[in-house]
């Protein structure tokens, strides 16, 4: 802990926390859900055929084979570990959106599987997939201009990634006021009895070694490169195409878990590929990299049409 700039959670231990949580859930919709021969819950999971047993029989191979990527919880805790751990820029709209979607997951989201046993939305265990959405939703709610929420002690310690007595000690060191916080009874986290005001919170955080500073946002410098890159006459639309996701920050199963489009398909996209013509995946992936949808979708088909044409 405590480490400069250290993201505390790689996104794959981030996604295996998304497959328990997703299990979880399937487990809840098996007990309590509708008398229909698992009909539900291999719709939930993304299971076909009439092989399958109950949630609880699938092995460890079966787990790994369910494609989380579908749920909108990997797209939004996609989202939101970005900007937590400050990955790339993003705007504004993406993770506002994103931003009040985890609200719900983290009030809402079971907390244990139909057995008892913790998900990692448990308050009581401080999964990281949960500690991830926290920290999210306070850097935003911090730093966001329209928001400059105060925020807690935990808040403080997980963006500073110290642990909650550090952070007191630290504050009560350097004379910093706190506040009490209304309606920390209902959480069972230490640290959320007591809040910092916004600006003294900013402060605070500045001078702590663990925290990962706040990026700056994409330029229109960064959007007229872009927009060169795509207009570019002797660059292939595949290289066209990496060179965006150069510029973005992104890379392939990023921008296609964000686009909601299949991984495979883009891969073949931005290899140059023999594909068949998707619009919609098109204009989708045109929203995420921020580019004219009709200009976009327009010179990937003709691409797609030339290297089927031979």
């Amino acid at each position: 802990m405590n480490k400069t700039g250290e993201i505390p959670y790689s996104w794959d231990v981030i996604e295996e926390q998304i497959r328990d949580a997703i299990f979880s859930q399937a487990s809840i919709l098996e007990a309590f859900g509708p008398r229909d021969d698992g009909r539900t819950v291999r719709a939930y999971l993304g299971l076909e055929g009439e092989g399958f047993v109950g949630v609880q029989d699938l092995t460890s191979e079966d787990l790994a084979a369910i494609d989380i990527t579908r749920h909108e919880l990997h797209y939004h805790a996609r989202v939101a570990y970005d900007y937590a751990y400050q990955c790339r820029p993003q705007d504004r709209y993406t993770v506002l959106s994103t931003w009040h979607e985890v609200d719900g997951l983290l009030q809402g989201f079971p907390e244990t599987d139909a057995e008892g046993e913790p998900s990692p939305f448990c308050t009581l265990n401080d999964f990281p997939l949960r500690r991830m959405l926290e920290t999210f939703f306070a850097r935003f709610a911090l730093f966001d201009d329209d928001l400059r929420w105060d925020v807690s002690i935990r808040q403080l310690s997980l963006l500073a990634n110290m642990t909650v007595p550090a952070v007191r000690t630290s504050l009560s060191k350097e004379g910093f006021k706190l506040e009490k916080s209304r309606g920390h009874e209902r959480s069972r986290l230490d640290g959320t009895g007591f809040k910092l005001a916004n600006a003294d919170a900013r402060l605070w955080l500045s001078r702590r070694r663990g925290f990962i500073p706040q990026l700056g946002e994409e330029t229109e410098d960064n959007d007229r490169k872009v927009a060169q890159v795509l207009s570019d006459p002797d660059l292939t639309f595949p290289e066209a195409l990496s060179r965006v996701l150069e510029l973005r920050g992104l890379d392939v199963p990023t921008l296609a878990a964000n686009a909601g489009a299949d991984k495979e398909w883009l891969e073949g996209l931005k290899d140059g590929r023999r594909i068949a013509p998707r619009i919609d995946p098109l204009r989708s992936l045109a929203r995420t990299l921020r580019v004219p949808e009709p200009d976009f979708a327009a010179a990937a088909i003709k691409y797609i049409l030339a290297m089927e044409a031979g």
